[in-house]
């Protein structure tokens, strides 16, 4: 059955003989003959050979495999269960092979639906579909499938691409899929999420690590190895090859390697839980799986019995399991009859990662990302992070790379069907997918990466970025009045397994313990519009408050593992009286390795000479316009020789720094306003006035929000030392190890206080006259949406001193 269409090669050598057989009896004769004609005879001859070579071998290189993958997901119908296969499949031009039950019971296929996904880099073709299959099964014993089952070297079809190891290359591909139910979730056994860009490409010369996607949605230990069964079909070609290094814990692969040219790449990738579990199906046997060791294979431990049989070479003890631990049922019984031992494979499950690394013949100047290679930036997602997409809403996950030597062409991107990409600029994309009600509670890798060209148009790859969108269906009520935001939201899964790390955006203030108003079935809290860190956004007609629920570790500078993220927000008519309590805030406490511990001091101060500060129960600050407002930053430290260096600052209507409406003070360390006055002070202090001033428009505050960096005193090339940097002689530089991270601080409001004088106009100094009360509003939670944010500069004006006084 796995050999349909070899036959096909035999039948193509004989007609090529047969063809040149005659092209001998036809063209060779007049050469024997001694005729004039001998010469173009042989040419001719040449000619029809070498045609004849180049069709043959263009066509076999059609369907050559470039790499794949498939992972399961448990499905239920009506009681019964079914089973999910997402196939990815590479090859020369579109083609899919097909697969077969090798192992078990594999039920019968109710669904098959075939996509494109992506193809092609720079001058190398390639074409990814995706084929989902679902099954229903009889039971939810373990069972395997294999590829391929069409082989024709004609076509390529069965066939690796020909690469530096085997121009004709057998490709096998395997999987193990066991639906039992755990004894820790309650719940079918799923497989880990994989994917993989089907052909990634490197120069000679530059070390490249590739940080492979595996993440379980069970929450199990992830391994993968080399694959070496060919006799089971994990590989065609097996092992690995020289110049790569592969860890197997974190999934990581390394080249070194010199060689150019397409290199294979054949894993399993296996999960394994972190502590003993046992499996049980729907027949009343079971099975224990354990924690993967390390360099000792456990052994499984089979008591002989009388009653012990085979069937497709696996074997069944009966046990008494009066006191076995974590045993879960998939059915009721009413005696206590013995149960049948299932003896299994190591792992839970075994799933094939097939790729392809293209070595280009160039040697990079530069192995530096950012030089050559396109370096990633904000706003694009780290690596691993689970993003919440929601079903029927377009996730859009916005990225962005840069060069300096080289010109950007593509983004090239993997995952599910449905899967689009916007070019929003050279440097930006867009990637789209709208999950649908198929895809709940389900998880789905995406990879990324950027092409770019140099002069000579020889290709530069970014690193490899994959990110797995978590479908679910948070449904959030949200509740506004003039006051507060109430907001409840249902506990799934999802929800449930991070409940002891979610938390707001402020998570230094115990009225925002998402613990306090919370019960079993949502999670509840409510918080004054300004509290708990909310943030706040206007457009033309709305003053927006946001906030999040999320599980993000708010002592880390960075995460890696983001698996909840709530957004939900109110929106308020201009003409909308709202009622907020503003509070001074404490200092801002960071620590980063290599500083230690330190905070940052933003405060107001009565006079130039900075001996009293504002007191916290004055806020918000009351101000004339074009009254001097004195402010200080000022710089704690754990570790002595520090200095403080303010990078910007600006002013906004809102406690938010990304607000549209803003107004640069500093930027990259230049003062900009004319009014601005630097005051001497130490190192760890910076001081400064300005004269106050008002936004155009209906805004009665303004906070104050800048960007500051800590730097070891006297050490040249951090930022502090640079001092201000015009935009004419801005370069990029790498951040200097002597220097912390950039931090955003604010202090405020500022309330500007209208002239007595000015009061018999009938205006009012609040945001409108009408008061417009918006109670149980109901809206859907949204998914988070990485985007660039791009400051709107806001005019003021400052008005003449007999305006003032």
């Amino acid at each position: 059955m796995f050999l349909k269409g070899s036959h096909m090669w035999g039948c193509a050598n004989k007609r090529f003989i047969y063809l040149l057989h005659f092209l001998v009896g036809r063209y060779l004769r007049p050469l024997q003959a001694g005729t004039t004609t001998a010469a173009m005879s042989l040419l001719h001859l040449l000619f029809v050979v070498s045609a004849a070579s180049a069709w043959s071998s263009r066509y076999q290189s059609y369907y050559r495999f470039t790499g794949g993958s498939l992972t399961f997901i448990p499905k239920y119908s009506d009681g019964k269960y079914e089973v999910e296969f997402r196939d990815k499949q590479s090859t020369t031009y579109c083609n899919k092979n097909a697969y077969t039950c090798s192992l078990g019971n594999c039920g019968a296929q109710k669904v098959y639906r075939v996509a494109h996904i992506a193809s092609n880099s720079y001058r190398l073709n390639w074409c990814q579909q995706e084929t989902l299959t679902k099954r229903a099964l009889g039971t939810n014993l373990p069972f395997e499938i294999r590829y391929p089952i069409y082989i024709s070297s004609r076509y390529g079809q069965g066939y690796w691409i020909s690469n530096i190891r085997s121009t004709m290359a057998y490709w096998r591909m395997m999987a193990h899929v066991d639906l039992g139910i755990r004894s820790d979730t309650g719940e079918s056994n799923r497989s880990p999420v994989i994917t993989m860009m089907p052909v990634l490409r490197v120069t000679r010369n530059c070390q490249r690590t590739f940080n492979l996607l595996t993440f379980d949605p069970d929450g199990d230990h992830v391994r993968c190895r080399v694959a070496t069964n060919k006799a089971r079909y994990e590989c065609g070609l097996c092992g690995l090859l020289g110049g790569f290094t592969l860890n197997q814990t974190s999934c990581s692969l390394t080249h070194t390697f010199r060689s150019y040219g397409f290199h294979p790449f054949e894993l399993m990738v296996e999960d394994f839980p972190k502590s003993r579990i046992s499996l049980s199906y729907s027949d009343g046997s079971y099975t224990y799986k354990h924690p993967h060791s390390v360099g000792r294979q456990k052994r499984q431990i089979v008591l002989k019995s009388n009653n012990s049989s085979t069937l497709l070479n696996v074997t069944y003890t009966i046990r008494n399991t009066t006191n076995l631990p974590n045993a879960t049922t998939a059915y009721n019984t009413t005696t206590a009859a013995p149960r049948i031992y299932r003896t299994t494979i190591p792992p839970l499950s075994r799933l094939p990662l097939q790729f392809s690394i293209h070595v280009d013949s160039h040697s990079a100047p530069s192995c530096l990302e950012g030089d050559y290679f396109p370096i990633f930036l904000e706003p694009t997602p780290r690596h691993g992070v689970n993003l919440p997409a929601f079903v029927n809403q377009t996730l859009k996950i916005t990225v962005r790379a840069r060069a300096q030597n080289t010109r950007i062409v593509n983004l090239i991107f993997t995952g599910p069907t449905g899967i689009l990409k916007q070019k929003i600029s050279v440097e930006e994309y867009v990637i789209k997918w709208t999950p649908t009600q198929n895809e709940i509670n389900g998880h789905f890798p995406i990879c990324f990466v950027y092409e770019a060209l140099d002069g000579r148009s020889q290709v530069y790859q970014s690193d490899l970025r994959c990110v797995v969108a978590d479908v679910v269906r948070h449904e959030a009520v949200v509740t506004c009045n003039e006051t507060t935001i109430k907001v409840e939201v249902e506990k799934t899964s999802i929800i449930r397994q991070h409940e002891n790390n979610l938390h707001l955006n402020n998570v230094g203030d115990s009225s925002c313990n998402l613990t306090r108003l919370s019960n079993a079935t949502h999670l509840v809290a409510v918080m004054a519009l300004n509290a708990c860190g909310t943030m706040v956004e206007e457009d033309e007609d709305h003053v927006i408050f946001m906030n999040d629920i999320t599980s993000a570790d708010p002592s880390l500078i960075i995460s890696r593992h983001h698996d909840v993220d709530i957004a939900f927000s109110c929106a308020f008519p201009k003409q909308t009286n709202l009622t907020l309590g503003f509070r001074h805030k404490n200092p801002y406490a960071f620590s980063e390795r290599g500083f230690g511990a330190f905070t940052f001091q933003f405060e107001f101060y009565e006079s130039h000479r900075f001996r009293q500060s504002m007191n916290s129960s004055r806020y918000p600050v009351d101000v004339y316009l074009k009254q001097m407002m004195f402010m200080q930053i000022e710089s704690t430290s754990s570790i002595p020789n520090t200095e403080l260096f303010v990078e910007s600052c600006k002013a906004t209507p809102y406690d938010n720094p990304n607000s549209r409406i803003a107004y640069t003070i500093i930027e990259n360390g230049c003062v900009k306003d004319n009014t601005v006055q630097i005051y001497q002070s130490s190192r760890s202090q910076f001081r400064f006035g300005m004269e106050a001033f008002e936004f155009i428009g209906a805004y009665q505050e303004v906070y104050i929000t800048c960007s500051v960096i800590l730097c070891m005193a006297n050490t040249t090339g951090t930022r502090c030392s640079q001092g201000c940097i015009s935009k004419g002689n801005s370069r990029g530089r790498r951040e200097a190890v002597d220097q912390t991270s950039r931090h955003s601080i604010s202090q405020g409001p500022l309330n500007l206080v209208v002239p007595s004088d000015n009061k018999g106009s009938g205006l009012s100094p609040t945001l409108g006259l009408n008061i417009i009360f918006i109670v149980g509003c109901v809206l859907l939670c949204a998914v988070v949406i990485y985007r660039s944010r791009r400051s709107k500069t806001a005019k003021y004006k400052l008005l003449s001193t007999s305006e003032v006084n």
